[in-house]
């Protein structure tokens, strides 16, 4: 299967130990509470075995995930997958063999989307839901990003969408920030305003990572105007412009010879922080 470099990290869940702490009591200050005794690994009593074998699941997901993140963005998915089968393989269920948990599927999902390999993908994203494993948000932007921004099937990210909406997983801010970017690489800007009042249909605010792709797209069709209306409407609803979205207007600006609408909007920024 051919590779390709993931763009996606996946964060691991802090880890449970036992921690020792030293003993910092100031004899000079006899109104200071006497500290806690120190816990140790003698004092710390082991978990129950059922729970030590949860433990020792969970530390082998996490090491693997760690190690498929490194090798997806080094581009060797075949690899990522291997090491997601021996996983698979080598679990605490019936015959010895579990599902892995959801970070380690979203990092494999990623790497087959990464390189190309949608069917694989999806076919992945599937056998995740067979298997039990509930999907997260992760997993929407996952398969949002796929579709919006490599074969620019836009009608499959927002199947998507609702879909996930019945498994009970909720598209955030971030999800329509990765269709907007997709539909306005297309060039379909109308298309990326609708998502907008989609968000607010939804409750969902959007963030200054969704409007800038608009922005960008009106001024390299030279639609300065409607840049800067958008770029207000930023300001109305809470979400001012960040200094991508001025360099972005400034750049068109420069283009178009406004030079001195590029100081005022050069001014604006800096008051705005």
């Amino acid at each position: 299967m051919a590779s390709s470099a993931s763009s996606a990290a996946l964060s691991a869940l802090p880890f449970p130990t036992c921690f020792s702490s030293d003993d910092d009591s100031d004899d000079s200050d006899d109104a200071k509470p006497i500290p806690p005794p120190p816990v140790s690994a003698e004092t710390c009593p082991p978990p129950p075995p059922q729970h030590q074998q949860k433990l020792r699941r969970w530390q082998l997901e996490r090491e693997c995930n760690m190690a498929m993140n490194a090798l997806a963005r080094a581009g060797d998915v075949d690899q990522v997958l291997a090491i997601f089968a021996e996983l698979w393989a080598f679990g605490t269920g019936p015959g010895g063999a579990s599902p892995p948990n959801v970070l380690c599927y979203n990092t494999l999902i990623n790497a087959l989307a990464e390189a190309g390999h949608v069917e694989e993908a999806h076919l992945v994203f599937d056998e995740m839901l067979a298997a039990g494993v509930a999907p997260n948000v992760s997993s929407l932007n996952i398969l949002v990003k796929m579709y919006s921004c490599k074969p620019m099937q836009f009608d499959l990210a927002f199947n998507e969408i609702v879909r996930m909406r019945e498994l009970g997983v909720e598209a955030d801010a971030g999800t329509y920030s990765t269709l907007v970017t997709g539909l306005c690489r297309a060039g379909m800007v109308e298309e990326a305003l609708g998502v907008l009042e989609w968000m607010r249909e939804e409750g969902c605010p959007p963030m200054v990572q969704t409007y800038t792709p608009i922005v960008q797209q009106y001024c390299r069709k030279g639609l300065v105007e409607e840049a800067k209306k958008l770029m207000d409407r930023m300001e109305g609803g809470g979400c001012p412009p960040n200094i991508v979205t001025y360099n972005v207007l400034i750049r068109a600006l420069c283009d178009a010879t406004e030079f001195e609408e590029v100081r005022q909007v050069l001014m604006e920024s800096r008051t705005e922080g």
